[in-house]
């Protein structure tokens, strides 16, 4: 820092230079070098600039004619501030008088020096709450039009240029948006701003590149199947995709036209293939989309799970669990996913709401559902469910739950050709048993129908080999039907079962 220091100029005469709307005062001073030098002074009255924020977010503004640019001005009320007034009761009377509403919480933003030549302080106030109570009540030579504008547009229509007091309220804002405030109208009204005004400081996003994929989806005409699939043939025969991003480019376009039959082998296709990242996610979301619009919701879920909290697209991937949970029957669970989802987005409350859904209790309702045993040589086909901090490894049937309007025959048909690709020949009921039990989630109470079945595919499984199921971290193998009843073996579910093997 410079050791010398600015100094004041000594005030020799003052003289009124003129005296109308604005008074002009002429200054003349001595300056510290020993000159003398004029200056026109402008003696003002201060003003106020009201951000005027609705309960809905909106932002009043009062459209008038300005003389000085010679155009309709779109401005935040406000005006001069009357003798014997403070900031805060000339914002009240000018956002009344100028708007006609009036507001439930008022902030002082703080104030500024009109300019250099200037007497007048540039005061600004955020009003909270505002409703409309009455009819503007305009002075003389004033007209306009109140006009309201969303919150997330007062920045850049403070930026743009075209308003008088941009310059202190864009001031102003920032000293509300860092304040500590304790009224609940105000805090609302702050994290709007908050919101607002941070969206203006990040940077705008690099547009990638749109490639001719995303221009085929964007004009995709699913009226028209046949163009659309000969258009994206054409595009991956000139890019010569390869395979996985091939079946998964086919895949979305069966999906697009409600072809889910057709796109769920070809999403599988693309997976197993090793579909990279973005597409992988992508292809994940879609397929269990797909999976939940052909009644296959237990699948769906198990897809969906897989996609890690770091993923850009898991909050879309959380979204459609939601979605899936609800076609399982399993309204608590999905109403309880999608607050959770919806929490770290929301203004306020998301800790509040974030508990409040994890406390969420599953609805009392009994279950019913169909499961098969297959047995051979002393050795049974069922599921393996590995340990996690929630149950230690247990086995189950396979199986599921009977959707409505199904028959448990049909439902454990369904259920073995969905989870394990597997037809079966030969189902006949050998019982119906009932289990009420306490779990990791919660009471549970099932109907179980108990099948004898049939099937070559699955007969011909090696003992020693095991069956991925589809959608799954599970698999199924066989087990020896004497050996699971040692004090050693994991328990084997639904309750009942093991007793029907015996």
């Amino acid at each position: 820092m410079d050791a010398e220091s600015a100094q004041p100029w000594e005030l020799l005469t003052e003289t009124e230079a003129y005296d109308g709307y604005t008074r002009v005062r002429r200054d003349t001073y001595r300056l510290p070098d020993g000159s003398v030098s004029e200056w026109d002074v402008l003696e003002q009255g201060d003003t106020v600039a009201v951000v005027a924020l609705t309960d809905t977010g909106d932002v009043l503004l009062f459209e008038q004619y300005r003389v000085g640019p010679r155009a309709l001005v779109r401005e935040l009320p406000g005006g001069l501030i009357d003798a014997g007034e403070d900031a805060l009761t000339a914002a009240a009377r000018e956002l009344l008088e100028e708007t006609g509403h009036r507001a439930a919480a008022l902030f002082h933003a703080g104030s500024e020096w009109s300019g250099a030549n200037s007497t007048r302080r540039k005061n600004v106030v955020v009003a909270a709450g505002c409703r409309r109570v009455a009819d503007p009540r305009w002075e003389e030579g004033e007209t306009g039009v109140v006009r309201t504008i969303g919150v997330g547009e007062l920045i850049p229509h403070l930026l743009a240029g075209d308003a008088s007091d941009a310059g202190e309220a864009s001031r102003g804002l920032l000293v509300f948006a860092r304040s500590s405030l304790t009224d609940p109208v105000l805090r609302r009204a702050q994290q709007w701003i908050r919101a607002a005004v941070g969206s203006m400081l990040r940077p705008e996003p690099v547009a990638a590149p749109v490639d001719e994929f995303t221009l085929f989806w964007d004009r995709l005409d699913a009226d028209d199947p046949a163009a659309a699939r000969a258009e994206l043939g054409r595009l991956l025969d000139a890019r010569g995709l390869d395979d996985a991003r091939a079946a998964f480019e086919r895949a979305s376009l069966h999906d697009a036209l409600g072809e889910e039959d057709a796109a769920i082998p070809l999403y599988r296709q693309a997976l197993e293939r090793g579909l990279g990242a973005p597409q992988r996610t992508e292809a994940i979301i879609q397929l269990a989309s797909s999976l939940r619009n052909v009644g296959d919701a237990s699948s769906a879920m198990a897809l969906l799970r897989t996609i890690g909290d770091d993923d850009p697209l898991v909050s879309s991937a959380r979204a459609f669990l939601a979605l899936a949970l609800h076609d399982d029957e399993k309204p608590t669970a999905a109403v309880r996913t999608a607050l959770q989802t919806l929490a770290p987005t929301l203004p306020q409350y998301r800790r509040a709401v974030d508990a409040y859904a994890g406390e969420l209790a599953s609805l009392a309702r009994i279950r019913a559902i169909a499961v098969g045993l297959l047995v051979t040589d002393g050795h049974v086909l069922l599921e393996s469910y590995p340990q996690t901090d929630k149950h230690g490894e247990f086995l189950r049937a396979p199986g599921g739950g009977i959707e409505f309007g199904e028959t448990a025959e049909r439902a454990v048909v369904r259920e073995f050709a969905e989870e394990l690709a597997a037809e079966l020949d030969d189902v006949v009921l050998e019982a119906v048993t009932e289990n009420i039990f306490d779990g990791a989630s919660g009471r549970g109470h099932e109907i179980v129908h108990v099948f004898r079945v049939q099937s070559p595919q699955l007969a011909a499984l090696p003992r020693d080999q095991r069956l991925a199921v589809r959608d799954s971290h599970t698999t199924v193998g066989w087990y020896e039907i004497a050996a699971l009843s040692a004090a050693d073996a994991p328990p084997v579910y639904p309750a009942g079962v093991l007793d029907l093997l015996r």
